[in-house]
């Protein structure tokens, strides 16, 4: 980001002006009248700025379609009611796509999912969807107001995006809305893939980038072995090329065939963002180890802190829930220790709700960072 003015191809493009410029943003403005430009969340601590001209923009339009074609998403008449809970910005991808695609093809309703969650379900209500893509942990919390009947949704398909999903969400978010939700990889970078009708690993979009799995050093991952990062290179991306960009996650590749018949490479695992590996005793504990909290029923969204040695759970409970507490530590306990991470000391805590980054998502796992009591 710091040599941005120096990288792209149009000489007119600014660092400066182009934030100053998304700062503004209330719609699908385009900058000097062609330009789209969308920065990250942030959640790794490095917020990016990437700008897509009209062929670049129409790639990604093309991505976003060629998703629908998975997930049954197609146009149809009558028009497919599309919920999209994205991010809090008009600068996101969730939210710049929604609005290029509310071209008429399908009744969109776009929110940001920062809003209060009865508001969220007042508008879903009003709206009913047919279809809803949004961030697992609000896919979670929307689960929980279904259950309870104060939404009221009858979905013919779902969607998850942005964020680490577990097995645990999955089967929340399944139970409630009686769906099997789809889960899109999406990078404002250019790296997509999803999953397909039979939901065995994310089948990577490969036909605009070239995707390296590599170690801690840099060198090349084997499929079916666990790496430390992506590097990517998007092809379509003119304005402002992208070589070899580093991107933070710690995947399993596969080229086994998928019984769909695609032969797109799969992420058969995510471990998580390597920026949140926590290291406790020596020991390495990637985020997904960590989902093992939410098999307690009475869990409804979680969050992990590393204080020194030891961690801190802030849990959000389903009513009162008696004996949470223990049976969270036990748990966590139980798996930390399986890792060899023995005498871990961890303090559950509950709260009323968990604080968002301000693009709406919730980060797991905080490593290496002090606790305010």
């Amino acid at each position: 980001m710091e040599r941005f003015d120096d990288i792209v191809t149009d000489r007119r493009l600014r660092r400066d002006e182009l934030l100053a410029h998304v700062e503004r943003l209330r719609g699908d403005e385009r900058y000097l009248g062609h330009y789209r430009a969308m920065t990250t969340s942030g959640s790794s601590g490095r917020k990016g700025l990437f700008v897509y001209d009209e062929a670049g923009w129409a790639w990604v339009g093309g991505l976003f379609l060629y998703f629908g074609t998975i997930a049954g998403t197609r146009p149809r008449l009558p028009r497919l009611r599309m919920a999209i809970l994205g991010g809090a910005s008009p600068a996101h991808m969730s939210r710049r796509g929604g609005l290029t695609l509310d071209v008429g093809m399908h009744r969109i309703l776009s929110l940001p999912v920062t809003l209060p969650v009865p508001e969220l379900v007042a508008a879903l209500n009003r709206f009913r969807p047919d279809y809803m893509n949004v961030y697992p942990s609000m896919g979670v919390l929307l689960a929980e107001e279904q259950n309870a009947g104060r939404l009221w949704l009858a979905l013919e398909g779902m969607s998850t995006s942005s964020e680490l999903r577990t097995p645990e969400m999955t089967a929340r978010i399944a139970e409630a809305f009686r769906v099997a939700p789809f889960d899109l990889y999406a990078t404002t970078e250019g790296l997509w893939g999803s999953d397909c009708e039979h939901h065995d690993g994310l089948h990577l979009y490969e036909d605009g980038v070239i995707v390296e799995n590599v170690d801690a050093d840099g060198e090349p991952v084997p499929d079916g072995e666990p790496g430390a990062r992506l590097l990517v290179t998007n092809l379509y991306n003119r304005v402002q090329p992208l070589i070899r960009l580093e991107i933070p996650d710690a995947v399993t590749l596969t080229s086994e065939p998928c019984r769909c018949g695609r032969t797109l490479r799969r992420i058969a695992r995510i471990d998580g963002r390597t920026d949140d590996v926590m290291w406790l005793r020596g020991v390495a504990v990637h985020p997904m180890q960590f989902s093992v909290v939410a098999r307690d029923r009475d869990v409804v969204e979680f969050q992990v802190v590393q204080s020194g040695a030891g961690v801190v759970v802030f849990v959000v409970a389903a009513g009162e829930a008696p004996g949470l507490e223990e049976r969270v530590r036990a748990a966590l306990t139980e798996r930390l220790a399986a890792l060899g991470v023995r005498d871990a000391g961890i303090e559950v805590r509950r709260r009323d709700a968990l604080e968002r980054a301000a693009s709406g998502k919730l980060q797991l796992v905080i490593a290496d960072r002090g606790v305010v009591v």
